[in-house]
């Protein structure tokens, strides 16, 4: 008999079921497995390290685990053989068949399904599968009514009446006027402490009118209903005691949802969805597993061995080797991010502007954005495909003697090497994303050294991620400088980045010719003069240097040729996931 949990001895938390999968596959997983001897590569860290404890595990495989802690202390030969028999008692194994199962590879596990909380990427993907909204992006990037059955806009353009279609939440309760209400208020609630409670701004109020019916009041007329603005994930108003939603909620990790999916398991590796079929928009994929995986060339192997679906984003060092490999096929990912290194302005010298056009001025971004792979050069807050770039604003050219005087204009002289001011050293403490990975590190390095040739003491760079990002970055604000990436939806909403008490505003920026212009471009209603004016705030903040604005890289995802169906969403990636198949063997 075999034991109904012999999985979790054999194979990593985050293995995913396609090891449950016919013949074939066991024998791939073995082809695998041996292609790290022969390589001579180090034992895999899944195959030894944190075993479970006995307690862990059912009776039956407290002697399996034993038998595995010994593979651990055997020599290569030993151990590939035992390996071997192992696989060759899994090869008769009949299991249940991965095939109504997507599988897709984070770098970085998200930490919530309450998009109330969302904080990466890995969040906002986690949740387009999830949660179901107002209105989500169609095809072509437009907004598409999903839980609105009707709007109605009234003849003064500053109250909507929207009607629900009649929806269900996944423990059956309906879906109401009252959880759009609900869940507005908890985004802006200041103790949910939500990053994205600005972007709500423009709605003044919300009432529900009935069980069915809700009305926004705008702070602005509007000639048509602002669908693009309304891609509001609904929260369940009845499973809340309040609208001030801790983050540690037990919501993050099981919520109750009227979208695609509902979450059936969540450990400290993977996220396990089931397909919900009372959903505005029932998927094919029965099963979605998403799993961390921090290293891209791991993500990459197990995409060569067929053990995935989808590897979100793919560096430049891997996508020729998967494009050779032939398992599967690299589609753009388009999405408005861009990389930057902001400044804290409490900092006392990089509060001086003088200093942060000085660092701006200094930096080659062509010799940092080789050493990673493709893009383009920005010196603003947006990619050169947005209708807001200014073309006009030109990515500085690395200049260390103008650098130079522009240090020496803002009262610093170089003594020895370094710069100096009262006679004490520029010393500036260097933070990076650590989801950004080897990338991340590559290109944090790599800026600190011209930084230090400079003559400035910038610190060794030090990765940081997840919650200590949020509580050292964005709330106690301790670090000098920290390079990251900021990635928008269609309305690339800076003014939460560079807004006097924006929400993301946490380098402390604050300039009244910004406020003005950005106050201007959001009470417009004219396209071409908000263009204007985000091209006026672009130009602005060349001047004022908050961030030196470094590069969107080319992004591209690896989708398995077993998927049908796969159209990546411009920064969402699954809003179009209902379409997608598993091919059928």
């Amino acid at each position: 008999m075999i034991p109904p949990c012999w999985w979790r001895w054999l194979v990593p938390s985050w293995t995913p079921a396609s090891l449950m999968r016919p013949t074939t596959t066991y024998a791939r997983s073995l082809s695998f497995m041996l292609s790290w001897y022969r390589f001579e590569r180090p034992w895999p860290h899944w195959i030894a390290p944190g075993i479970p404890p006995d307690g862990d595990l059912c009776d039956d495989c407290n002697l399996l685990n034993s038998a595995r802690r010994g593979i651990a202390t055997m020599n290569r030969s030993t151990s590939v053989a035992v390996l071997s028999a192992l696989f060759v008692l899994l090869l008769g194994i009949s299991s249940v068949s991965a095939g109504d199962t997507f599988i897709y590879y984070e770098d970085e596990m998200s930490l919530s399904a309450n998009p109330v909380h969302e904080l990466s990427m890995a969040d906002v993907r986690l949740n387009e599968l999830v949660h179901g909204a107002l209105y989500a992006p169609n095809y072509a990037d437009q907004p598409n009514a999903m839980m609105v059955k009707s709007a109605e806009l009234d003849e003064t353009g500053r109250i909507l009446t929207i009607k629900l279609k009649d929806l269900k939440w996944s423990d059956g309760k309906p879906v109401t006027a009252d959880d759009v209400v609900f869940t507005l208020l908890a985004y802006k609630n200041p103790e949910s402490k939500s990053l994205d409670r600005n972007r709500w701004d423009f709605i003044m109020k919300a009432e529900a009118v009935d069980e069915k019916t809700v009305q926004l009041t705008f702070a602005r007329t509007y000639r048509e209903p602002p669908a693009g603005q309304l891609y509001l994930k609904v929260i369940p108003s009845h499973v809340f005691k309040n609208t001030g939603i801790p983050r540690n909620h037990s919501y993050r990790t099981n919520p109750v949802t009227a979208g695609p999916y509902i979450v059936q398991e969540k450990d400290r590796k993977n996220w396990i969805l089931k397909r919900y079929g009372d959903a505005a928009r029932v998927p094919k994929v029965g099963e979605v597993r998403c799993q961390e995986v921090p290293e891209k060339r791991t993500q990459a192997e197990l995409m060569s061995y067929e053990y995935g679906h989808a590897m979100i984003e793919v560096n430049s060092q891997q996508r020729a080797e998967l494009d050779a490999d032939q398992c599967c096929t690299l589609k753009p990912y388009p999405s408005k991010s861009w990389w930057y290194t902001a400044f804290n302005q409490s900092n006392p010298h990089l509060g001086n502007a003088k200093v942060r056009r000085a660092i701006s001025t200094l930096v080659n971004r062509q010799q940092a954005l080789d050493l990673i792979g493709e893009g383009e050069l920005i010196s603003g807050p947006f990619t050169l495909s947005s209708r807001y770039y200014n073309h006009d604003v030109l990515v500085p050219e690395s200049d260390a003697a103008k650098a130079s005087a522009l240090m020496e204009e803002g009262g610093y002289k170089k003594t020895g090497g370094q710069w100096t001011k009262g006679g004490k050293t520029v010393d500036l403490r260097f933070f990076y994303d650590e989801a950004l990975g080897e990338q991340g590190q590559t290109v944090a390095t790599n800026l600190v050294g011209q930084l230090k040739s400079f003559g400035l003491n910038a610190s060794a760079p030090q990765p940081i991620g997840g919650e200590v990002w949020e509580e050292r970055i964005m709330q106690k604000k301790d670090y000098d400088l920290v390079m990251g990436v900021w990635s928008f939806d269609v309305n690339e909403d800076i003014g939460q980045l560079f807004s006097r008490g924006g929400v993301r505003n946490f380098i402390g920026y604050a300039d009244d010719r910004t406020d003005q212009l950005l106050s201007g471009a959001y009470e417009s209603q004219d396209p071409s003069e908000q263009q204007a004016y985000m091209k006026e705030i672009h130009r602005r903040l060349a001047e004022t240097s908050p961030y030196l604005f470094l590069w969107s890289l080319r992004n591209f995802s690896a989708i398995s040729w077993d998927v049908a169906g796969a159209h990546i969403q411009a920064y969402f990636y699954f809003s179009q996931f209902a379409d997608w198949d598993i091919k059928k063997d």
